[in-house]
């Protein structure tokens, strides 16, 4: 059963904690509990309609992950004192921008509406650090991944149906409460992703039935075109043949000869350290897949590499791809979650939005390989948490710095 964050809170926050709420807002005491209820419903509302995006459930999973715990039993005493007060209200200005984006200035007027002459932000600014605190003690507490921390979005939506201000779904552009979180994209869940409806059909109209002329006629052409450049180069292979010079057979025996090569070659070598690289992972996640003992959310990072603030790979063999999809081949059970990373240097969004288009690049690559879709989910994470902070269970090959892209078994059978 989803754990009611609403009723958590309360049981967290204490009476004394939502009376001293209450005189923070400057509203009646009698008040105080309705107001938090209020707070709490709109920010999960927004954290419900900021994760329906491509992207954004990993920007939200990010931003609970890594934010600092409160403590919410003397809550109370951070109510009271003004230096502690205003650290939350800041701390909860950044995060609600997070959460609402252009949104929170109308967010905000419609929660104070509710309220007996109290301020919507100020309500904001503390609910949303409440209920980031909550979830993200939720997260380490049952070591939740992407997947789970959506599942128990998804759980408010029954808790906070009858809390929200009244047009906030208009703010959201959301025609009813339903639709509230319905597309909402984890790119990570314990069941592989399936192609949406709307995705695959677009608008759903139906499109006009392509006639004969519109195509044959322009692949008429092209042919042609190709037929009349592929004469040319063999007219131009034909004369240049002619003109080179023809090797005596002590010349053709020498050039046909083997010969040893005299010192190492920087080319050789580059691939024998890049088949090495490729051997450490596909023996690390093969011992992990072989272990009964493995822990659950291992990532092995791979040597993908990118342009810089793009998702075009750099070096086009990428053996470790090649490694993983032969593992795929090997356990045809087992689902994988491809994971993408930045170096974190420029806007959070762009950055989230890249690592996402290049854990999408490598899983293509994999289906090209003739890996079945649904065992395969992208995952964008941003730059908030590297491959090398241990979250869940370690990491392996640490030898690579600053892995752009990642691999993590989410099912084994």
């Amino acid at each position: 059963m989803v754990e009611n964050l609403l009723d958590l809170a309360v049981g967290k926050m204490g009476a004394a904690g939502i009376d001293s709420l209450a005189q923070a807002l400057g509203i009646p005491i009698e008040k105080s509990q309705a107001a938090l209820d209020t707070g709490l419903a709109t920010v999960l509302a927004g954290m419900l309609n900021r994760a329906s995006s491509k992207t954004g459930m990993g920007y939200l999973f990010n931003m609970i992950s890594d934010a600092g715990e409160l403590d919410l039993s003397s809550l109370s005493e951070s109510f009271t004192e003004p230096e502690k007060f205003e650290a939350i209200q800041q701390n909860g200005a950044e995060m609600l921008k997070k959460v609402f984006g252009t949104r929170t200035e109308a967010a905000a007027e419609l929660t104070a509406t509710t309220l007996d002459g109290g301020s919507g932000n100020t309500l904001l600014n503390t609910t949303v650090v409440l209920a980031t605190s909550l979830l993200g003690e939720q997260v380490k507490l049952h070591k939740m991944d992407l997947s789970d921390l959506a599942s128990l979005l998804i759980g408010q939506r029954e808790f906070i149906r009858d809390k929200i201000p009244k047009g906030l779904l208009n703010v959201f552009d959301v025609p009813d409460f339903d639709k509230l979180g319905a597309s909402l994209v984890t790119h990570g869940h314990s069941k592989p992703q399936e192609p949406r409806p709307e995705a695959l059909h677009h608008s759903g109209k139906k499109r006009k039935p392509v006639s004969f002329s519109s195509w044959f006629f322009p692949l008429l052409v092209i042919l042609v075109v190709l037929y009349a450049l592929n004469m040319c180069m063999k007219k131009g292979k034909d004369e240049m043949t002619e003109q080179e010079p023809s090797m005596t057979p002590e010349e053709s025996a020498f050039m046909e000869s083997p010969s040893e090569p005299v010192g190492d070659s920087p080319l050789a070598n580059g691939d024998a350290q890049a088949d090495s690289r490729s051997d450490d992972f596909a023996g690390n996640l093969r011992e992990y897949l072989k272990n009964s003992a493995r822990e659950p959310n291992r990532q092995f990072p791979m040597q993908v590499n990118f342009q810089a603030r793009t998702a075009r790979i750099i070096n086009s063999s990428a053996p470790d791809i090649d490694a993983l999809a032969k593992i795929l081949q090997e356990n045809p059970k087992i689902t994988i979650a491809i994971e993408g990373h930045v170096k974190g240097q420029g806007d959070e969004i762009a950055e989230q939005e890249t690592s996402q288009e290049r854990a999408d690049v490598v899983r293509g690559v994999l289906l090209q390989k003739g890996i079945a879709a649904d065992r395969i989910t992208a995952i964008g994470m941003g730059s908030a948490r590297s491959v090398g902070e241990d979250m869940a269970g370690g990491v392996e090959n640490q030898s690579l710095k600053n892995p752009q892209i990642s691999v993590r078994v989410v099912t084994f059978q």
